[in-house]
């Protein structure tokens, strides 16, 4: 063999000897207590991590407002949006396996109202970038506020004529003193991904380590007494 062929075969060698490098998907979402923390902390970021232990994936979490994810991940400077209504699988990809389920969405009032009807033309707020307003059949005065809290008081002030949210988010002082009506009922949120190839790889790979977790009770002890209001296992789409 001479030197050249020889030389060769060693860098191949040597090519063949280097680990792959990990695969790194950048994930962006809205800062939830206890759900998505800022240092990367929080029940979803661990089943996703979980969930993807057995691939070659380096996550990246961003975490920002709502709005802020959103326009990053549909600018593809995102992998993965952490998580929405499956709402548009036309245009992005969604696993067959949920992360979780959202609680109905509400429409808070200082005064009892006997539809959504009577809200019409009214100031109704809600948090910036939940597009709450898509889910509304009458079109209103919207105003986004950075917390519900917010909305919430300045409904106490007579400032607002709604807010649409959460009834987990309404003040405890609150609670007594306001009316609620069902706008949306409780629907499973994924993780949204791109419509491409890696999109596709990461959802195979997203549903294949959310059911190793469900088959080994992992998925329960890491939701616990939340297990079954998250409406597992998936269902098809």
């Amino acid at each position: 063999m001479n030197l050249g062929r020889c030389i060769f075969s060693l860098l191949c060698l040597c090519v063949l000897a280097m680990p792959a490098a990990a695969k790194t998907v950048t994930v962006v979402s809205a800062e939830w207590p206890g759900l998505t923390a800022a240092d990367g902390s929080g029940l979803y970021f661990q089943v996703l991590r979980e969930a993807l232990a057995t691939q070659d994936i380096e996550l990246k979490l961003r975490v920002s407002n709502w709005k802020r994810a959103k326009q990053m991940f549909y600018a593809g400077r995102a992998d993965m949006l952490l998580a929405d209504f499956r709402s548009d699988p036309r245009r992005y990809l969604y696993p067959a396996w949920h992360i979780d389920t959202d609680p109905p969405v509400l429409v808070f009032t200082s005064q009892p109202i006997s539809s959504v009807q009577a809200i019409k033309g009214k100031a109704v707020a809600w948090r910036l970038g939940y597009d709450f307003d898509k889910l509304l059949p009458v079109s209103v005065q919207g105003i986004e506020v950075d917390d519900e809290q917010i909305g919430h008081e300045l409904l106490s002030h007579g400032r607002l004529d709604a807010v649409i949210g959460y009834q987990h988010n309404v003040p405890a002082e609150r609670k007594t003193k306001i009316y609620s009506l069902v706008l949306s009922p409780a629907q499973k949120i994924y993780p949204v991904l791109q419509m491409d190839f890696s999109g596709r790889q990461l959802a195979a790979a997203f549903d294949r380590g959310m059911q190793r977790l469900y088959d080994s009770g992992r998925l329960q002890v890491l939701f616990g007494e939340r297990f079954a209001e998250a409406g597992f296992p998936a269902q098809p789409n």
